[in-house]
């Protein structure tokens, strides 16, 4: 086996990933399909969740049940569990950068590091960009490698593979799904639920509130669908102050404007059981921030089915030696509807989960072949004897049995 962990995808959680590699001390190749690493993870502008962490009210249990609620009970477990026993390790140490979204602020830090030692140590870190993987490479019912397309030219690389690829919502390959049902995504941009988080109401073409803007992603989505558009998204100043970082990004980008309350609704009374109303009271005489608003493709719920080591699992649920697979492409961890803020927590935990199993698989594998090599030239200098030597990679024991024969003569 090739002395390499293969990582399909330069996003947070490849990238995720192929660190622990390194880390781990092994090797580790990195492919891209664009000529630049990050993907939609430079874009993810929600904090990142934590539990266990000195910023959280509440315990483990709590973001558990949170996660669980939010999936619809789609959600595996142990996944979730699993998900929050390694967390705190990883966030009690990070702060935001209050100038760039928090996912630009990890997956820059990562690009920068591996980029730089792709540079200097080119036997540990390759990274390849502008290819398409087309093909795993299986022997018996182990993956071994990749195949992939660049200029025009099939290649072929080895070892274990982990796939994070992410989903679909941001494929613009000449055919993709996109184009069919919603030939509109590249024009939209993301507006993050912190918008709402802060106080921001929903407001549809009447002017009129229509839904619980605290509520989940496919609930509120359901609802705009429903109501009269153009439906707009209103901040007012306080609320405005306490995600300035954000609205001055959209802003500048012309998809925030600022308006006086005389074109606002007047009444804030709620029809529809929202408890919590943030940065209040709302006066007419404030200033707004108005953004319209249209449901948009932003993240693929479920996907490869994994267990909590990462490994993938076939049909009847049997692990597929040497594939992995880490971030929006792993199944079961989010369900039918991922809390905000748990996209960058998913690709950042299970991406150094995938890499400690892929990197276990590798050094095993590795081992074992070392071990049956030294075990083959003991075996020639036992000759002309009978023997039989095998290595158990699981408990590292070496299995010897040696028989032979005693050919005598026969006297009267």
């Amino acid at each position: 086996m090739s002395n390499q962990v293969i990582v399909v995808g330069g996003g947070l959680s490849g990238l995720s990933a192929a660190h622990k590699v390194l880390e781990r001390g092994g090797n580790v190749l990195v492919l891209d399909k664009n000529s630049f690493f990050g993907g939609n993870s430079t874009k993810a502008t929600p904090d990142i969740n934590g539990a266990l962490i000195k910023t959280q009210i509440g315990g483990p249990e709590i973001f558990a049940q949170d996660t669980a609620r939010s999936a619809r009970d789609l959600a595996h477990p142990d996944l979730i569990n699993f998900l929050l026993e390694i967390l705190p390790l990883l966030l009690n140490g990070f702060r935001r950068n209050s100038k760039m979204f928090p996912g630009m602020t990890i997956t820059y830090a990562l690009m920068e590091v591996i980029e730089e030692i792709a540079n200097n140590q080119p036997d540990r870190a390759r990274l390849i960009k502008k290819e398409r993987v087309t093909k795993l490479i299986k022997e018996g019912d182990a993956v071994i490698g990749v195949e992939y397309v660049k200029d025009g030219q099939t290649c072929k690389e080895y070892g274990p593979v982990i796939l994070a690829t992410g989903g679909y919502a941001a494929d613009f390959t000449e055919d993709p799904l996109l184009k069919k049902y919603q030939p509109d995504a590249k024009i939209k941009f993301l507006a993050a639920e912190a918008l709402r988080g802060v106080g921001g109401l929903l407001l549809n073409g009447e002017g009129k509130r229509f839904c619980d803007e605290l509520g989940h992603r496919d609930y509120v989505t359901g609802d705009i669908w429903k109501t009269k558009v153009p439906v707009r998204l209103v901040l007012n100043s306080k609320a405005s102050k306490e995600i300035e970082w954000h609205f001055k990004h959209y802003v500048g980008r012309g998809l925030m404007r600022k308006f006086s309350g005389e074109a606002l609704a007047k009444e804030i009374k709620d029809p529809f059981g929202k408890k919590f109303f943030h940065n209040i009271p709302i006066t007419i005489t404030d200033q707004f921030h108005i953004a319209l608003m249209s449901p948009i493709l932003l993240y693929t719920m479920d996907g490869i089915d994994i267990n909590a080591e990462s490994e993938v699992r076939d049909m009847q649920e049997q692990v597929i030696p040497g594939l992995f697979t880490s971030g929006e492409i792993a199944g079961g961890i989010h369900g039918a509807n991922r809390l905000g803020g748990s996209s960058l927590l998913g690709c950042v935990v299970y991406g150094r989960v995938a890499c400690d199993s892929a990197s276990r698989y590798l050094f095993q594998n590795l081992f074992s072949a070392t071990a049956n090599r030294r075990l083959g030239q003991i075996v020639e200098q036992l000759a002309p004897y009978q023997t039989t030597v095998s290595f158990d990679p699981t408990n590292q024991k070496v299995h010897l049995e040696i028989s032979w024969s005693i050919i005598g003569t026969l006297k009267r």
